[in-house]
């Protein structure tokens, strides 16, 4: 039923994508429990509590993938972060398969394909990974597309085209041919007898006799003997080696025939350590190499924790631990090398592949699926061969106690089938192969990918979903106050405040002096005291005599750039100006060129005097600082995604609605960061930014204030701020309308 699993995913990625974090993890959490639970029922056979543990246990990945969703979705990028979903899927598919305790790589969404031949092909590039990436993907994009009826869009046609390229393309990847020589290989299957699993000893002898009897069979089928005979695991469920009786029987057996013989045993060595082992025979009945199984099934057959969990009954099942092999070498028959993947073995990719590079040329899975009697356990285990058939170009010799065995073929393809329960023996030619394919040679390079991938998608900036705050008209005349922050500026604030008394007669002028040592506060004390020049066109006597152009604010010792500013907009907001302004006091601003920045008011909340816009431009500064301000400004657009070109500029002017409401969640950041994080919050919160140019020019006189200190913290808070909205879903809202840069206007 390979064609459900392109629609199956598309209700929980509907619900997901749309969530909050919080909800989507619980989503993950519920799907996780149930898809588990539903696929993983034949466990129910051992006991509740193994199918709970397991189902509980790796549950929680999907919770990951629900609150991770909705934060990588961009609703104005959907294919896009239907790629993203995509990704994520595979990524957190790949770190299942690694933890806990080995990991578990049952019911991988590319595994549902093992029966596509359409899709089954791509396994050779990309192994599984790339399958589930596909499934996902496509049934993100069934998503686009149910958005999309009723409507005559050919977009929704593009994505009905695109996923039917994504499942139908990799029939054309070519999968190496075998180029080795073709064995006999013969496969025996039994019927383990239900009534005998009350005496666990008589049951093993009796399957044991079952296989001799069996190979003893193979005399009869031609001339030659097979290549190979295989018992599958467990065939004897005691150690040949130590067992006499049991030793003669398969001897015996084997000798009879004079074909090579893989037995799968439980053994145990001198120092009382047990193994799950695949044993090789010569056709003589002579021991000759042996593979044990590796990676082993977590409570199954060894506890983790076994001294802490010794008050759980279930666990009385496994009195003993099996040890892990260490040795992962194929086997040889002749001059054919082979792998044996025991069992669990089989569900990671990894394992085969590894042998594969030491030189297997088929593969050999033996398993023993008797205790799940007639559920979809057997059938879901012959996926995974089929896959890792495909992974590797070898043939698969999939060798179970009572079914479902199989032979396959390079292509992924079932040759030889035997069914549950029904003793056979499957005979097959397996063609060996030394060839190598994409995923052979790269392994899981598709999962880590898309780990990256996400990772990637998952930081890109988000675009703000907050609508464009409508701008009001401003008074022809709007009232504008000019805040001078200063320290130490006694060389350079007269010349700034007359020059733009002389250019901008109608502003007022704020200084906030921070007790500078230099006698700065008393000319501007002498210059307050000066009257109001005429605008051009006043009579003499016009102008408003109840306000002082310029003021001063002393304030004991040095506070900082960030707080002379926010003392300057709280006196601003309270005595009702329009426009608010920041200046440096050092003549780095030029005081003329404040009058296109007033003009850019009337169209943006926020206009900025910027030094990297067309136009703008930096004097007397070396090529040290102007690269170091040209890379925090390119950090700043990068770490937080939005559109200002010169976000670290201290000359620009506010009006007074975007200030106030500023000002209303408070300013936490000084100097560089001051700066950007008020553009940043002015543009994040839907008004209207804009820049025009500016020339800045390097202080003549007194040193810059800028501290190192200050520089690191702007760095830090900047990636702070971009990470905290990335990883925040927004409401929705109506799109925002762009910024652009505003030329200046002309003389």
């Amino acid at each position: 039923m390979w064609p459900l699993a392109f629609v199956a995913l598309t209700p929980f990625l509907w619900l997901v994508r749309a969530s909050r974090p919080r909800r989507g993890f619980l989503l993950g959490l519920v799907f996780g429990v149930v898809y588990f639970g539903a696929l993983l029922y034949w466990i129910l056979l051992f006991g509740e509590l193994a199918w709970s543990a397991v189902t509980l246990g790796f549950a929680p990945y999907w919770g990951l993938f629900g609150l991770v969703a909705p934060v990588l979705w961009r609703g104005w990028r959907p294919v896009r972060s239907s790629i993203g979903l995509a990704a994520l899927w595979t990524g957190v598919e790949y770190l299942r398969t690694l933890f806990p305790l080995g990991g578990f790589a049952w019911g991988l969404a590319g595994t549902t394909q093992a029966g596509n031949p359409l899709l089954l092909p791509l396994a050779s590039v990309t192994g599984v990974w790339g399958m589930s990436f596909v499934v996902v993907l496509v049934n993100a994009l069934v998503l686009l597309v149910l958005h999309r009826v009723g409507r005559r869009n050919l977009a929704a046609l593009g994505l009905v085209a695109l996923a039917a390229v994504l499942v139908v393309a990799p029939a054309a990847i070519p999968i190496p041919a075998p180029g080795g020589r073709t064995l006999t290989v013969a496969s025996i299957q039994v019927n383990v007898p239900r009534h005998l699993r009350a005496d666990p000893d008589l049951e093993d002898r009796v399957v044991a006799e079952q296989f001799a009897a069996a190979h003893r069979s193979l005399i009869h089928l031609g001339e030659r003997p097979p290549d190979l005979v295989v018992w599958p695991e467990n065939s004897l469920d005691q150690d040949p080696i130590r067992d006499p009786s049991l030793r003669a029987l398969v001897t015996d057996a084997v000798r009879s025939v004079g074909a090579p013989t893989l037995v799968g045993a439980i053994t145990r060595r001198d120092d009382g350590r047990a193994f799950n082992e695949a044993l090789l025979y010569g056709g003589a009945g002579e021991l000759v190499d042996r593979y044990a199984k590796q990676h082993l099934v977590p409570y199954g057959e060894f506890v983790p924790f076994r001294r802490y969990l010794d008050w759980i009954s279930a666990l009385d099942q496994i009195p003993s631990d099996l040890s892990a092999g260490t040795q992962g070498a194929p086997l040889q028959v002749g001059d054919v090398r082979f792998a044996a993947v025991v069992c669990f073995e089989n569900i990671f990719p990894s394992l085969d592949r590894r042998l594969v590079n030491r030189g297997a040329e088929f593969l050999v899975v033996i398993t023993n699926n008797a205790s799940y009697e007639r559920t979809a356990a057997s059938e879901q285990h012959l996926a995974f061969s089929r896959i890792r058939a495909v992974e590797n170009a070898r043939w698969v010799v999939h060798a179970a106690v009572s079914g479902i065995s199989a032979t396959i073929d390079h292509r992924g393809r079932v040759i030889q089938r035997a069914e549950l329960f029904e003793p056979e023996i499957l005979v097959a030619g397996v063609a060996a192969s030394s060839a190598r394919t994409v995923y052979g040679a790269l392994g899981d390079w598709f999962a880590w990918l898309s780990l990256l991938g996400a990772m990637v998608l998952l930081l890109l900036p988000r675009r703000r979903d907050t609508a464009t705050t409508p701008l009001a008209p401003l008074p022809d005349d709007p009232r504008t106050l000019v805040i001078l922050p200063t320290y130490n500026e006694a060389t350079t604030v007269e010349e700034v405040i007359r020059r733009l008394r002389a250019v901008e007669p109608g502003v007022d002028v704020l200084v906030v002096d921070d007790g500078s040592p230099d006698g700065t506060g008393s000319i501007v004390r002498r210059l307050a005291e000066e009257p109001r020049p005429p605008a051009p066109g006043d009579a003499p006597g016009d102008g408003p005599p109840d306000r002082t152009p310029v003021r001063l604010v002393e304030r004991p010792r040095k506070a900082g750039l960030a707080s002379a500013y926010l003392f300057g907009f709280e006196l601003a907001l309270e005595e009702g100006y329009d426009l608010i302004v920041e200046m440096d006091s050092d003549l780095s601003h030029q005081p003329e060129e404040l009058g296109a920045l007033l003009e850019g008011a009337r169209s943006s909340d926020l206009t900025i005097g910027s030094r990297y816009v067309p136009g703008g431009s930096v004097t007397n500064w070396g090529w040290v600082r102007r690269l170091l301000s040209r890379w925090g400004n390119s950090y700043a657009r990068m770490a937080l995604g939005f559109p200002v070109t010169d976000a670290t500029s201290g000359f620009r002017v506010y009006r007074r609605g975007l200030l106030a409401h500023l000002m209303e969640r408070g300013v936490h950041s000084e100097g560089y960061a001051f700066q950007v994080e008020l553009a940043y919050r002015a543009w994040w919160s839907g008004h209207a930014v804009g820049e025009v140019p500016i020339t800045f020019r390097e202080r003549e006189h007194g040193h810059s204030k800028i501290s190192r200190r200050i520089v690191v913290e702007a760095l830090w808070l900047i990636g702070v701020w971009g990470l905290r909205d990335r990883l925040r879903v927004p409401r929705p809202g109506p799109q925002p309308r762009g910024t652009e840069a505003m030329p200046a206007p002309s003389p």
